[in-house]
């Protein structure tokens, strides 16, 4: 599993490897680092995702089904459409990390993947919430490797490229009757918003704006999201903390600097609504002293 080179760094606050690469029809990829071992409540998972555990140890506990852990040459699959909780432990003293790749629709509705579904009589069969992949063949782990940095910015590779070296790691696990599926579109209002919100998390978002782009009235969508146990402010707060979340774990970035791409002018207020979400402050992501 330890395919990629792994930049060493001191506990003194040396830069750390983080990255974060969005081709948003093909994929995600992220190498997340965590200088603490935390636990993470009530992340939505939207695409179905595969993890690469390089350091610590990784459990997700979904919101339907059980818990799933991860040693350190594991590979964890997430079902996508779906909330869980992450529990990212450390367990050799410096920090937890993990490689992620996440799968757009446009990869997985491929013809001939779907086909191959298909003719190997797997079509019908359930992608669990999360499964554990304990032994890691060297052509899927040099294969995720490929995709994750195919996902980096680069001019010269085209989308048609980088989609093939995504699908490259599907076929790998189709190998294994191990299925990626697209989920069914999000019924839910807080689906639509949350969608909505990820592409302009710095926007000053408003009820009268979000009704509008949804084509209702106020009332209706406060109505709405009430039958489904969910403020607007709740809605919007939660966006941008998860979103900081995973630029904090998976980029360089200062935490000033996240917090002003998430929609906060004032990093403190930002830290403070950070802390009432998680339970933990920014900075204990990447390994500071943690708060009470």
């Amino acid at each position: 599993m330890s395919v990629a080179r792994r930049t060493v760094t001191s506990p003194s606050g040396a830069e750390l490897a983080r990255t974060l690469h969005v081709r948003p029809a093909l994929g995600v990829a992220a190498h997340v680092m965590q200088g603490e071992g935390l636990e993470i409540v009530r992340i939505r998972v939207e695409r179905p995702a595969v993890i690469l555990v390089d350091r610590g140890i990784k459990t997700v506990k979904p919101e339907r089904g059980a818990a799933v852990r991860a040693l350190p040459g594991q590979v964890l699959l997430l079902a996508g459409g779906q909330t869980v909780d992450f529990h990212n432990r450390v367990t050799d003293g410096e920090r937890y990390e993990a490689r992620w790749l996440m799968f757009g629709g446009a990869v997985l509705d491929d013809p001939y993947y779907l086909a191959t579904v298909q003719r190997r009589s797997l079509a019908d069969a359930a992608m669990p919430p999360a499964r554990a992949l304990r032994r890691v063949s060297a052509g899927l782990a040099e294969a995720f490797e490929r995709a994750r940095q195919a996902l980096a910015p680069d001019p010269s590779r085209p989308d048609a490229v980088v989609r093939q070296q995504l699908l490259e790691v599907a076929h790998w696990l189709l190998a294994e009757d191990l299925v990626l599926r697209v989920p069914s579109e999000d019924a839910r209002i807080s689906g639509r918003i949350r969608a909505m919100l990820s592409t302009r998390l710095d926007d000053d978002w408003s009820s009268a704006a979000i009704a509008s782009a949804l084509a209702m009235s106020e009332a209706t969508l406060r109505r709405r999201l009430a039958a489904e146990g969910v403020t607007l402010r709740e809605l919007i707060a939660d966006v941008r903390m998860a979103s900081a979340l995973v630029l904090l774990q998976a980029t360089s970035r200062p935490v000033s600097e996240i917090a002003l791409s998430v929609g906060y002018d004032s990093p403190s207020r930002f830290a403070v609504r950070f802390r009432d979400r998680f339970g933990f402050a920014p900075t204990a992501v990447r390994g500071h002293a943690r708060g009470a």
